[in-house]
């Protein structure tokens, strides 16, 4: 295992309010004001269900995450706690997946800001129209723009985590206000007319299950993470990262079941005279604005797209620094390079944050094409990290039964199978067409640990490959049943229903396979003891009181 660098370590600076508002921000940041649209084209009126049914889904695995992240609060959760519980191996894959999604994060959030900024006829000049295609690349200006604000964020992060603390919840209570005062505007105006006339759930339940993947609802519930990414810089983990992360997901569940129900209940007749999937807006790129400027609410229409400057810019920011921390992790782990580990005078981990940085423009010069381009991309690579969560509840239940667990789960054995299991249905649910794109940065970063274990002696002879044998049966598994199931250009050959039976079973086997391959009890300790004493040692409170 790589031994952190030298450099000064992170600070304890986060109370439960600001980590509270650290998910909460990553939440509510492009998805609202894109996903209502995406939800109902999938879903019709049931796209309602679809942002519980997420919600719920998603707490299921955030909360196998509370209980060990609170046990074992380290910089970057998702990439490090897999290693403590299977090893060197997983915990370098399971860290590059989260990474290839969290590197996303910020150009989408940067995307998304630019798009509804360009509804206005001063900054159309962002974006170019090509032709008849209805796609709207951004322009050549639109890209500089776009790289300046990938600049801001790193910026900003380099002050710390107090400072970032403090503009992140200023952010955060617009980020709330408006789609609140977004929501209840639409419902004043609501009108059953469209619902009548196409019924509830006019795609079915196949609909509700692809609006909860692909229509954007997974994608806004997945802020939560932050929350876990930054542990190590909270004040009282054991009591914080709890709160934080159940808090967040409660909180945006009911308010962005509120924004659906509004939009839905605001779409007329002839908007979808055929077919909900063909619900669009002359102004595409602002849905929830495009609403709320036809019913003539153009006040309100005006607060949301100042939002949607706000909003994405508090959830890019967000996003760079929980993907910095990630970034830290996955080179602990052994995967990148040592020097990524270094941290700045300000505790802050500003070589992470460069690389990203650089990362995220590359990205935005391949997906030119708008928001929803690298939405289930994201999401896919994400949700597939969580899969450690509930592995790790189990196995470290085993392991580590003399631990003090400060958040201790009820009934683990059945949250941490029915975590297993939904984190599976969602990765289905997100169709081959995205996820044999990917496999190919899965597939790239298994030959980088190959490359990097070939180079490195000392971590050949660490990789714990036994306890790594249930991730290929698990990845190659999984885009089986999507080649052959019925979501996202899948072949449809299992049947409806069928095919989430099996990806049930096959999750449920794949989890009782990783649970027996786990790491003895006392090559767990020795990992625990060889880690960072900056990342699993208590520090005392600050004396600023908590945000």
């Amino acid at each position: 295992m790589s031994q952190p660098a030298p450099g000064t370590a992170p600070k304890r600076a986060i109370g439960v309010v600001g980590l509270t508002f650290i998910a909460v921000s990553g939440v509510i940041g492009s998805g609202w004001l894109f996903a209502p649209l995406f939800a109902a084209q999938e879903a019709g009126p049931a796209s309602i269900l679809s942002w519980v049914l997420g919600g719920f889904m998603i707490l299921i695995p955030a909360l196998a995450f509370a209980e060990i992240s609170a046990m074992l609060p380290v910089m970057g959760g998702i990439g490090r706690l897999p290693q403590f519980s299977h090893g060197s191996t997983v915990g370098m894959m399971i860290g590059w997946a989260a990474w290839v999604g969290y590197v996303t994060a910020a150009p989408i959030e940067t995307q998304a800001l630019l798009e509804y900024v360009s509804n206005e006829q001063m900054f159309s000049w962002l974006f170019v129209e090509i032709g008849e295609t209805g796609q709207n690349p951004l322009s050549i200006p639109g890209i500089i723009v776009a790289f300046f604000l990938l600049v801001i964020f790193t910026f900003l992060n380099f002050f710390g985590v107090r400072l970032f603390t403090r503009i992140n919840s200023g952010l955060t209570w617009i980020k709330i206000a408006v789609p609140l005062i977004a929501a209840i505007a639409l419902l004043m105006n609501f009108d059953s007319a469209a619902i009548e006339e196409t019924g509830f759930a006019p795609e079915g339940a196949e609909g509700i299950l692809a609006a909860v993947a692909s229509g954007g609802v997974i994608f806004a519930f997945l802020g939560f993470r932050h929350a876990l990414d930054m542990a190590r810089e909270a004040d009282r983990p054991q009591r914080t990262v709890p709160i934080a992360l159940i808090g967040s997901i409660l909180l945006c569940m009911v308010l962005f079941v509120l924004v659906q129900i509004g939009f839905v209940g605001a779409v007329t007749p002839e908007q979808v005279s055929d077919g909900w999937p063909t619900l669009t807006f002359s102004d595409a790129n602002g849905p929830i604005a495009a609403m709320l400027a036809g019913l003539g609410l153009a006040v309100v229409a005006n607060l949301v797209l100042a939002d949607a400057v706000v909003g994405p810019f508090g959830a890019a920011l967000v996003a760079s620094a929980s993907t910095s921390r990630l970034t830290v992790a996955v080179s602990r782990n052994g995967l990148f390079p040592a020097f990524l580990q270094k941290m700045s005078d300000r505790g802050v981990p500003a070589r992470a944050l460069v690389m990203n940085a650089i990362v995220g423009m590359g990205i935005l010069l391949v997906f030119r094409n708008g928001w929803q381009e690298i939405l289930a991309f994201n999401s896919g690579a994400i949700v597939l990290s969580f899969c450690a969560g509930p592995i790790a509840l189990l196995a470290l239940r085993r392991q580590l039964p003399h631990y003090d667990r400060p958040f201790r789960l009820p009934i683990a054995g059945f949250i941490g199978a029915l975590g297993f299991v939904v984190v599976g249905l969602i990765i289905y649910w997100t169709g081959w067409d995205v996820l044999w794109k990917l496999a190919i940065p899965l597939a790239f970063g298994l030959l980088l640990l190959i490359v990097r274990a070939i180079r490195s002696p000392e971590l050949r002879a660490t990789l714990d490959l036994r306890e790594a044998a249930w991730l290929p049966p698990y990845i190659i598994g999984i885009l089986l049943i999507s080649w052959l199931g019925n979501f996202g250009g899948g072949l449809g050959i299992i049947p409806f229903g069928w095919d989430l039976l099996v990806v049930t079973v096959f999750s449920l086997g794949i989890l009782a396979l990783a649970v027996h391959l786990r790491l003895p009890a006392d090559q767990v300790e020795a990992y625990l003891a060889a880690d960072s004493a900056d990342d699993l040692s208590p520090e005392p409170a600050p004396t600023t009181p908590d945000r």
